[in-house]
């Protein structure tokens, strides 16, 4: 693995900043019960949809660490879009080696549904639902058309749940759910990451700013070793994520093991760098106006999605006993 990232990865994660600039104000407006903005999905459907899969399997090329990239930024403002929910489908499809030429257009929508299709995210966004599901189900990987869709109360707002209703078959394979799951978790787990250090930047922002006993309070003890220990937490699942979606995408040994690692160190440093950034913000850090509890919502929220951080660890740990 080459441990540098290229000019071009630096130039997508560049990119993708740009487009996730304005995220905390988007989720915002739909926490508040405004309507989704256009931007930046149009872009994200237009740029960067097949990111990752490669083109002889009918997407755009690149790598899985391509649009870890891209999902990392995502997160890092909790920028609400379906797009990332739609890659995590068209990988999953893909690595069963389902057709996605559909799922190419601009204007497809498309999810995922590991067995239960009671909480499925994303389905139903900014009141355009989705066409397609691809269910993950023990070592099968279908296609469905999408019936009825019922919204239920999400706890994360800018990832809206919805019970659908699958239709009849598109498409099926008897095989590569593994693979499906390793790629969908290993993306979701990249998200993660820029939530947690997006929440880490803004408490560090507010300490630098806010003052007491006419100093900033992020020279005192108390504030800085647990943002430090929270960025470091970061750091260290960005590179168990970034190792992760390199040995899926190489079909290395260990490609299990990396996403269990991967996702299981993602959900818990995303939640202890949103926890941290909301103490850091003192009192204002809990009211509704302030910003921080979005992260720790999409922290929370993303855990309970696929795959959680402690049945990731747990995983771990029994496949390293049988070894």
């Amino acid at each position: 693995m080459d441990a540098v990232l290229t000019e071009e990865q630096l130039a997508i994660a560049d990119a993708a900043r740009g487009l996730a600039a304005d995220g905390l104000v988007a989720a915002r407006t739909l926490l508040d019960g405004g309507d989704l903005p256009a931007q930046p999905t149009r872009s994200l459907y237009e740029g960067f949809t097949g990111l990752g899969v490669e083109e002889a399997a009918g997407g755009a090329g690149g790598s899985l660490v391509d649009l870890a990239l891209v999902a990392r930024e995502l997160g890092r403002t909790v920028c609400p879009t379906p797009w990332l929910t739609h890659q995590m489908a068209l990988h999953a499809a893909a690595a069963a080696g389902l057709d996605i030429t559909d799922g190419m257009r601009a204007d497809a929508r498309w999810v995922v549904v590991d067995e239960d299709p009671t909480f499925v995210r994303d389905a139903l966004f900014g009141g355009t639902p989705a066409e397609v599901a691809v269910l993950l189900d023990d070592d099968d990987v279908s296609l469905h058309a999408v019936g009825q869709i019922t919204p239920r109360r999400a706890m994360d707002p800018s990832r809206p749940v919805a019970e659908i209703e699958l239709g009849p078959v598109i498409a099926q394979a008897e095989q590569g759910a593994g693979e499906a799951r390793r790629r969908a978790q290993a993306i979701l787990a990249a998200s993660q990451v820029g939530t947690g250090l997006g929440a880490v930047e803004r408490a560090a922002a507010y300490a630098m700013d806010r003052q007491q006993f006419g100093k900033p309070i992020a020279i005192f003890q108390a504030v800085a070793h647990q943002l430090a220990e929270a960025w470091t937490q970061v750091e260290l699942a960005w590179s168990l994520v970034l190792y992760a979606c390199w040995a899926v995408g190489s079909g290395e040994a260990d490609a299990a093991a990396a996403v269990d690692g991967a996702v299981g160190k993602a959900g818990n440093a995303a939640i202890f760098a949103a926890e941290r950034g909301m103490q850091v913000h003192g009192g204002i850090g809990i009211t509704w106006e302030a910003d921080p509890h979005l992260a720790l919502r999409r922290a929370m929220g993303d855990d309970a999605w696929l795959r959680s951080a402690r049945d990731a660890e747990l995983a771990l740990g029994r496949s390293l006993l049988h070894q």
